[in-house]
């Protein structure tokens, strides 16, 4: 974008919130001996990019044609990362569904099948949790909500092992399911080392402003979230 096209936005909608940002940006321009227009365009950086340097990180890389997967995936890897094989616990599944929403614009399958092993593993150990809980339970409801889960897991993992030829990798299907049983699989670390995985492996992810505003909006809402 031009400078001029950007002067142009930078309109106020009132001659009251002009003065009153004048006078506050003067006032520090005159204790601080830093320039208006460098507390102008730290606060405009602060404010679209966030202060929190984790966040930050991210948004840049969104803005430095990193695709949206690998953006995805290090979300995804950086929740995995609590102790006793739990996550972080941050409220990620935002970011599950704009994968969801993303699959329609992937015209081409395309896949990275490097991390297969590693998916494959963190499946099978997610497939163990949840026996555990259908074991657990006390209700038929949930016995067989959990029993349809690892079914719906073991044909993930046959397509995964080329059981069924050349089928492909179902990604909406598995983004459903972690959506699905999202209160059953948030606090797992093998969640969350999974749907990295899967981010990586697709490719295709498309880059355009649709995309970049609304990745960019899931990792701002994500910030008050953050450590310090």
């Amino acid at each position: 974008m031009e400078l001029n096209s950007l002067k142009k936005i930078l309109l106020f909608s009132c001659a009251g919130n002009k003065r009153l940002i004048e006078t506050m940006v003067d006032d520090e321009s005159t204790c601080t001996n830093v320039k208006s227009s460098a507390i102008l365009e730290s606060r405009l950086v602060d404010s679209f990019l966030t202060k929190n340097g984790q966040i930050r990180f991210w948004i840049l890389n969104v803005y430095n044609y990193v695709s949206s997967g690998q953006i995805l995936s290090s979300v995804f890897e950086y929740n995995s990362s609590g102790i006793n094989w739990k996550s972080r616990g941050l409220p990620v599944l935002p970011f599950i569904e704009y994968a969801i929403n993303e699959q329609k614009y992937i015209e081409d399958y395309s896949v990275d099948k490097e991390p297969i092993p590693h998916l494959l593993n963190c499946l099978d150990s997610i497939r163990r949790i949840l026996e555990k809980m259908k074991e657990d339970s006390l209700d038929v409801e949930s016995k067989i909500k959990y029993r349809g889960a690892s079914e719906t897991l073991n044909y993930f993992i046959d397509v995964l092992n080329g059981k069924y030829g050349d089928e492909k990798i179902p990604f909406e299907l598995i983004y459903h399911f972690f959506k699905d049983y999202w209160e059953d699989l948030k606090d797992s670390t093998h969640t969350f080392r999974a749907l990295r995985d899967l981010a990586t492996m697709q490719k295709g992810w498309r880059n355009s402003k649709e995309s970049r505003y609304a990745l960019t909006k899931c990792l701002r809402n994500l910030e008050q979230y953050m450590p310090e």
